[in-house]
């Protein structure tokens, strides 16, 4: 059933109104998990290595932690199962308002740099236009493809055996199935974004200890989230990027850096604020890897957890992610909202049992 989705806000000027604590919690609404950043994520299985080589290296890391035996081996045949590089992941990109724009342009570096094989393919009848955006890259011009069509496309993605696609084109993604990514944030290009992204990164400088270091979105624009109650019945609240904004804002105006709970209950203090932005494409303010399809507006958090138990918990999965808690405005008009939804939805299921019977 199609249920109302209402545009929450807040009241700049109302004390009360706002947020009062960044919760950790087991299932974030936004269904995001954080990234705690370990030594682990160091251990991840390098290209060349042999599974012989990387599982005694890392199940000793992960004892070291305090697993027991049994649980490291799992975690370590895990990783070595989810590793990139030996699937021979092959991904490509479409160009005009994917590969074309800064943010695919990220994404394929991310590729890249993940182990994947990225290819350029298009609908486009000849490949010159894309060459430079390739050579960038360090995509070999044989591995771009102009197919003159959007079926051809389809047919060479399926022929050269891809196993993920970024295109705008939700009739490809239909066309392609599971193999499929949505593109669907086109941001304006950025001067001197290509140099940017070809610099060597620089190295952490610890890479033997935990950094404590945990990163999420505290809130998606413009996501549906599912709630339900006595008053309202079922429905879906969502925050516009302006409405994130004036909730960051008055966030770090009063201070609420460090106010952070478990489970909208127990405050807790040892987590502290790391760093807190604003997605902004135009800007060059990207996502996080592994959080691509946040929209630009989306707000992420970081955290230095110098508790231990909590610290432990974050890490074995007692909690996964973060969930803002606080109050928020409904529209004025909610009630005749919901009432119009409801009446729209009537409407659909009435003519849907005439056409029936």
């Amino acid at each position: 059933m199609d249920l109302p989705i209402y545009k929450l806000s807040i009241d700049e000027l109302d004390f009360e109104s706002g947020i009062d604590f960044i919760s950790l919690v087991e299932n974030p609404a936004i269904q995001k998990n954080f990234l705690a950043f370990n030594k682990i994520e160091f251990l991840k299985p390098t290209q060349g290595e042999t599974k012989e080589e990387f599982l005694p290296k890392c199940i000793k890391y992960v004892i070291d932690e305090g697993k027991d035996s049994e649980q490291a081996v799992a975690i370590c045949n895990s990783m070595w199962d989810n590793k990139n590089f030996a699937k021979g992941d092959k991904v490509s990109f479409d160009y005009d308002d994917t590969l074309s724009t800064a943010h695919g342009k990220k994404l394929a570096q991310q590729e890249i740099e993940s182990g994947s094989t990225v290819y350029i393919i298009s609908a486009r009848d000849n490949k010159e236009g894309m060459l430079s955006v390739a050579n960038d890259l360090g995509i070999a011009e044989s591995r771009v493809y102009a197919t003159g069509s959007n079926a051809a496309k389809v047919e060479k993605i399926k022929e050269l055996g891809i196993t993920k696609h970024y295109d705008n084109n939700q009739d490809v993604i239909n066309a392609i199935g599971s193999v499929g990514a949505k593109f669907d944030i086109i941001v304006k290009d950025l001067p001197n974004y290509i140099k940017q992204i070809k610099k060597p990164k620089t190295k952490f400088a610890i890479q033997n200890e935990e950094k404590r270091i945990i990163t999420g979105a505290a809130m998606y624009a413009d996501l549906p989230i599912y709630r339900r109650d006595e008053e309202k019945g079922e429905y879906y609240v969502v925050f516009d990027k302006e409405t994130i904004f004036k909730i960051a804002k008055k966030w770090a105006l009063n201070n609420k850096y460090n106010a952070v709970n478990t489970d909208h209950a127990q405050p807790i203090e040892g987590c502290t604020l790391f760093e807190s932005y604003l997605l902004n494409f135009e800007r060059g303010i990207m996502p996080p890897k592994g959080f691509e399809d946040a929209k630009d507006g989306s707000w992420f958090v970081s955290y230095l957890v110098e508790d231990e138990e909590v610290w432990l918990k974050c890490k074995d999965g007692t909690w996964n992610g973060f969930s803002v808690e606080g109050f928020f405005n409904f529209p004025i008009n909610a009630e005749i909202q919901f009432l119009s939804q409801l009446k729209k939805i009537l409407q659909k299921h009435i003519k849907n049992a005439t056409k029936n019977t």
